[in-house]
């Protein structure tokens, strides 16, 4: 199979579009609060770093951080600080590195399982609760890093983010990763990577012959 670069890319761009229409509509709903919880953006994230090779594992969580940061250009009066590419950006490269290697690993030892479930769903569950954690963890500790002591009225904001956001999250990336890793793929095989064209030339050849 060949990489058809063009289709990824364009793939990217669909799925940037798709990560910030959900930022957009959860900070419709929970922006009254002060901040945003990523309940469905997030595990599209996870599942786009964790469905193809390690070599992508930067992408949903990258995406997922661009997404982030124009939100909170867009809504400049109540989000400005976040809009910090240190803090909106840089935290989230890395969810998808370790969401991937957790995914990578169970996926291996769970290879020789005779059950889909365990084979595909496990990997992938605990892969979205690690990269919620790494988001959670990276985020709250950049935020903390570049607020310091100016901002105090954050304390609240973040107890908020860790007693009710957090076990949200969670549980959306525990039971939608699993999902939406099954639809990559799919999507992965049928419209992103193309049969090579000599091999489909030779094909074409045999069958004349015959």
């Amino acid at each position: 199979m060949k990489n058809d670069k063009a289709h990824f890319v364009a793939f990217i761009g669909v799925m940037f579009a798709l990560i910030f229409v959900l930022f957009l509509l959860e900070g419709a709903v929970l922006s009254v609060l002060g901040m945003t919880a990523c309940i469905l953006s997030l595990p599209v994230a996870i599942a786009l770093s964790i469905y193809d090779d390690w070599k992508k594992s930067f992408v949903g969580g990258t995406i997922l951080g661009f997404a982030s940061c124009l939100f909170c250009l867009v809504f400049a009066s109540m989000f400005i600080f976040y809009a910090n590419p240190l803090i909106s950006v840089l935290p989230r490269m890395f969810i998808g590195v370790t969401s991937y290697w957790t995914y990578f690993g169970l996926s291996k030892l769970f290879k020789k399982s005779k059950s889909v479930f365990v084979r595909a769903s496990i990997p992938a569950a605990i892969a979205g609760v690690v990269g919620s954690l790494t988001n959670t963890v990276l985020y709250l500790l950049a935020v903390n890093i570049w607020a310091g002591d100016v901002m105090g009225s954050l304390t609240a904001i973040m107890n908020v983010a860790v007693s009710i956001y957090f076990p949200i999250e969670l549980a959306a990336c525990l039971v939608l990763v699993p999902i939406y890793v099954a639809v990559l793929k799919k999507v992965n095989h049928t419209l992103i990577n193309k049969p090579a064209p000599v091999a489909a030339e030779s094909a074409g050849a045999e069958n004349s012959e015959n």
